[in-house]
């Protein structure tokens, strides 16, 4: 079993959220909310644990709204 980085790479994000690479750069540059790093002015990394925040931020309040509903359904059911 290998350890998941603490720093993804604008790769691992994408192929996390099954996009195109250049679409999470061009969200890293246009969302000033995003958890990204730049070192040196080219290398881009994001902390996985704040991308983890972001992303569930993100989510609509109905999307969240209905998440939590199923997992109280489910758990009502048991």
């Amino acid at each position: 079993m290998s350890a998941v980085p603490a720093y993804l790479t604008p790769a691992d994000v994408a192929t996390m959220l099954q996009v195109h690479e250049r679409s999470v750069l061009r969200w890293a540059a246009a969302d000033a909310t995003m958890p990204v790093t730049r070192v040196g002015g080219r290398v881009v990394r994001f902390e996985r644990a704040a991308l983890l925040r972001w992303l569930a931020a993100k989510q609509p309040r109905l999307a969240r709204r209905s998440a939590h509903g199923a997992t109280q359904t489910t758990r009502d059911a048991a």
